[in-house]
């Protein structure tokens, strides 16, 4: 089968056309273009073998591939077509577990090697945050899919609520931060400059942190007391130590939901521009940023497979 992309030209307005790529400077499609090159994956081919270290990254120009489930589980295939990306995620969230992966029909793609696109996305914030903002968004789109599934938000890592100060110095923020499950990979330079605000907010008992339709501006980690959703279709509790906003944060969009205080809650914010600064600043973080993102969308993937292949059996 005759390869359209054989061009740097070709692949450049090929990969332009990516969702992952819409909107990156031409640098950014040069440098891809020239470390990339096409495969062909005729249909019932093996395009990865479950297990297979994710050594490549597969945009696809034509055709569609089958994510096999895990052998002895009972889920549901995901299928992925044209337009689309696969070993994403699994290259991100470097999980050691992945799936088979096979041509459902003729496929052309361009693949890019995993080492390659990191050197490449720490050569280009552009696409850094490109990803991020992508990555961000799928994990919420499919948590969200879940619905009344979906895993609760998570809190303090050691599970406890200890008296905390009613003013909190930078070092005690410091030891509340590092025991919230988001920030607890995280070094203490990025978590301080992160959490530099002078005061701490206060939240009474029925008071909005925000509502759903709000323009997203920053995340919130709640230092202490619980809040409940509003404005989705299930109610969902966030308790000490979670973290909210952290898959919407880099989006320019709105709050698809709000948050409203169960009980006296205490909480320190990331302003946006502060979260994106310490990504651009320190790219060790930005990959820690997009594994985090890439484990919530495999879960979610997982847990949707799961459903799926309940409800068939």
């Amino acid at each position: 089968m005759a390869m359209p992309l054989f061009s740097p030209l070709d692949r450049m307005l090929f990969l332009k056309a990516q969702p992952y790529l819409t909107g990156q400077p031409p640098a950014v499609l040069i440098a891809l273009a020239s470390y990339s090159e096409e495969c062909f994956c005729p249909a019932g081919s093996v395009v990865r073998p479950a297990g297979a270290a994710v050594e490549t990254v597969l945009f696809l120009a034509e055709g569609r591939v089958e994510v096999k489930p895990i052998a002895g589980s009972n889920r549901s295939s995901r299928f992925v077509e044209a337009p689309g990306v696969i070993g994403l995620a699994h290259h991100f969230s470097q999980w050691n577990e992945s799936p088979e992966i096979r041509a459902e029909t003729d496929t052309l793609c361009l693949q890019v090697a995993s080492a390659d696109l990191d050197q490449i996305l720490e050569d280009h914030f552009t696409l850094l945050l490109g990803f991020g903002t992508r990555s961000a968004g799928e994990a919420e789109r499919s948590l969200r899919a879940l619905g009344a599934a979906r895993p609760v938000e998570v809190g303090y890592a050691d599970d406890k609520s200890d008296f905390t100060p009613a003013q909190l110095d930078i070092v005690e923020r410091l030891a509340q931060a590092r025991r919230a499950a988001f920030f607890s990979r995280t070094s203490l330079s990025i978590v301080g400059r992160l959490i530099r605000e002078d005061q701490i907010e206060i939240l009474s008992h029925g008071e909005s942190l925000w509502n759903a339709g709000d323009p997203i501006s920053r995340m919130a980690f709640i230092v202490d007391g619980s809040l409940v959703s509003e404005g989705g279709p299930y109610s969902r509790t966030a308790p000490p130590g979670a973290v909210l906003g952290t898959r919407e944060i880099l989006s320019e969009g709105v709050h698809a939901e709000g948050w409203r205080a169960e009980s006296t809650v205490r909480l320190l914010s990331v302003p946006r521009e502060a979260f994106i600064d310490a990504l651009e600043d320190h790219f060790d973080y930005a990959l820690e940023y997009l594994r985090y993102c890439a484990c919530d969308t495999l879960k979610a993937w997982d847990a949707l497979a799961d459903l799926k292949g309940r409800s068939s059996s």
